[in-house]
């Protein structure tokens, strides 16, 4: 993420003309990725650098940032991902600058835990600001409204089901498409329904209606917002699961009919990438099948990572059991909700 951070920095300082100077802190055998970069491999480099006045930006992780050595150092420290972030890891930076900017959005995943913790523990720094709203009140902080990735028909989605219909897209993205197919081309939401029984986390079905699937996928075209069409790339499909198992089988499958080089991962590894196509698969059977329970597997936060990672497909592969759940509280029933509007939203596709 800081890398991503840094390559961003770099492209919109070379648009204006502009020079920026930046040091990160990082492990020796770290392969930065703009060789503009200077590596502080030890906290004193670091440390030593902000004296100097050499650089503009310095860039590290919370442990960088919480030592003592670094306090008051910086005039303004922006805190990425501060959604996922505990508010005790973000207090423990605090002392580091003059200003903090929070940045991030707790719709999305939260950061895995582990060990037992005292209730509101899990709650991010975001999140105490929010307090309960979906997004950014007015009266507390500013609301990036506009999405740099998704088409307009997955934008709507997104927007309605999980940013209060608060979200809009750039111009431009109306443009992009998977062309030369009329069931998996276009652009918006699919489902491929895939009956199966008594899987739990793992289901053979999905994973070889997914290898046949990208096959095909892969002999089509896409067109970028900026009207420029190639063939589509493996790189150009992710391929996200709820599971491990799941994403075990799926490689499996993929590797049986040749297909390598596709990026398969669970949700929570794929946060913050994207592609033109994305495929979910749920794999579970049915909720009573999932081995989580219907909290983990109809997660909300799941379902916008795994959806909003599209830049113009999202392809929901899920048995149909799943919208037929029977839900036992107020809450399971939001949850299941989110889930049947997106299979309502979507245009059906029958597997090959």
């Amino acid at each position: 993420m800081i890398c991503h951070l840094i390559d961003e920095l770099y492209r919109q300082a070379d648009a204006a003309g502009q020079e920026v100077r930046i040091a990160q802190k990082c492990d020796k055998d770290l392969d930065l990725r703009d060789e503009r970069t200077a590596c502080c491999d030890t906290n004193e480099k670091l440390a030593t650098a902000l004296v100097s006045g050499e650089f503009q930006v310095f860039a590290g992780t919370t442990w960088l940032w919480a030592r003592d050595e670094l306090q008051h150092s910086v005039d303004t420290l922006f805190v990425d991902e501060a959604g996922q972030l505990s508010l005790a890891s973000v207090l423990a930076v605090t002392g580091a600058a003059a200003n903090l900017v929070l940045l991030g959005d707790p719709q999305q995943l939260a950061q895995p835990s582990q060990a037992a913790h005292p209730p509101g523990a899990d709650v991010s720094a975001l999140e105490h600001v929010l307090d309960g709203a979906a997004t950014m009140p007015p009266d507390a902080g500013l609301l990036l409204d506009r999405t740099w990735r998704m088409h307009p028909t997955l934008c709507s989605f997104t927007s309605e089901t999980f940013y209060d219909g608060r979200l809009a897209c750039i111009r431009g993205l109306e443009n992009q498409s998977v062309l030369g197919d009329e069931q998996l081309g276009g652009s918006g939401l699919r489902v491929i329904p895939i009956p199966h029984q008594a899987n739990a986390n793992s289901s053979p079905e999905e994973a070889a209606a997914i290898s046949t699937m990208i096959g095909e996928l892969l002999q089509l075209r896409w067109r970028d917002r900026d009207r420029n069409v190639r063939a589509l790339a493996q790189d150009d499909v992710l391929v996200v699961t709820p599971y491990n198992a799941q994403v075990r089988a799926i490689d499996a499958a993929l590797a049986a009919d040749g297909l390598r080089g596709i990026r398969v991962g669970t949700v929570d590894k794929f946060q913050g990438r994207e592609a033109p196509v994305v495929v979910y698969s749920m794999a579970s059977s049915s909720a009573a099948d999932a081995p989580r329970g219907i909290p983990f597997l109809y997660d909300l936060h799941r379902l916008n990572v795994a959806t909003s990672r599209a830049q113009a497909l999202a392809i929901l592969v899920a048995s149909p059991e799943l919208i037929r759940v029977m839900c036992g509280t107020p809450r399971q029933m939001v949850l299941a909700n989110a889930l049947c509007e997106a299979w309502s939203a979507a245009r059906s596709v029958q597997p090959s």
